[in-house]
This record gives structure tokens, C-alpha cells and sequence, in this order.
């Protein structure tokens, strides 16, 4: 009986180790809740911070990419524009030099946190020529473990472009 009991323990000891080996929790946040913003010549810029919620050190693959459903966004200070469209936009990510000493501008990167650790980036949208005006554009910011494909955060991101003569 004692060692049955003892191969259960040890059965629910490797089951409980392996369990944590795929935990790859995170939280993906934009900064103050500001995930609605108008683009101006300039493009927008967001800022985002990716947490490593799990136990261990892991990598997550950042990536970005524009979503074609419409997205006017009614419940921001931008309420106005079409609905019918969603332009894509040129989406890159920089480091905020605060984490990292290298700057990243590519749309998709990897970054390795340990648990607890934070990683904030930005996000910029710029229209390019040609993008229709008063219109919206969605952004989907993914960060996905390299641990655990299946499990990801996600962020969506609406820009307003504006027509720069309305100012």
C-alpha cells in the first residue's frame, strides 16, 4: 500500500512539473488604456507593456498586423469617420529605450523576460500615400510564447485617419 501511494505522489509531482514547464502566462497592456488614437502626419504611436506573468524566463514573439474588419471606435475621443473601410497601415515596433539597448523598427521580434519581468515597447501606425482620410484602422498586437504556440495576448489598436486640411 505504501508503495502504491508513494508512485501516486510521484506520478502527481511529474504531473505538476511538467504543468509549470508550460506555463506561459503573460499580460499584454497598453499604456493608460489609450488604444484609440488619431494618426497626423507623423503616424501614431502606442505604447504597449508585455509582462511575464509565468514562473520562468520566457520568449515571446511580438508581432502586429492589420486587421481588415472596420473599427470605428465609438467610445473613443474620436468618434467620427467611416466604418466602412479599414486601410492598412505601416506598422512597426521601436524600444522605448528603456528596457532594451537595441532598437527594433521590424513588425514582428522576439524578446526573452524573466518571470516577472517587464518589456515596454511602442508601437507606431503610419498611413502611407494614398491611405483614404476619416477613416479607421484596426491593429492586432499579438504576444505569443515560443513555449506554448496555442497560448497568446492579444491588443487591439484603432487609428483615426484624419484629413490633415480639417485640422
Amino acid at each position: 500500500m505504501k508503495l502504491i501511494a508513494t508512485l501516486i505522489i510521484a506520478c502527481f509531482a511529474m504531473t505538476l512539473s511538467a504543468s509549470s514547464k508550460n506555463d506561459c502566462s503573460a499580460q499584454l497592456i497598453v499604456e493608460k488604456n489609450r488604444n484609440s488614437k488619431s494618426a497626423d502626419e507623423d503616424g501614431a504611436q502606442f505604447i504597449l507593456v508585455l509582462t511575464n506573468t509565468s514562473q520562468e524566463t520566457k520568449t515571446f514573439n511580438l508581432s502586429a498586423k492589420n486587421l481588415s474588419e472596420p473599427c470605428n471606435n465609438n467610445n473613443s475621443q474620436y468618434n467620427r469617420g467611416t466604418s466602412s473601410e479599414s486601410a492598412p497601415l505601416d506598422v512597426s515596433f521601436q524600444n522605448n529605450g528603456i528596457n532594451r539597448n537595441n532598437a527594433n523598427t521590424a513588425s514582428k521580434f522576439n524578446i526573452t523576460l524573466n518571470s516577472g519581468e517587464s518589456y515596454k515597447f511602442i508601437v507606431n501606425a503610419e498611413a502611407p500615400k494614398g491611405t483614404p482620410l476619416n477613416t479607421w484602422s484596426c491593429i492586432e498586437v499579438e504576444a505569443k510564447s515560443t513555449d506554448c504556440k496555442s497560448i497568446s495576448e492579444t491588443q487591439t489598436l484603432s487609428v483615426y485617419v484624419a484629413d490633415p486640411s480639417e485640422g
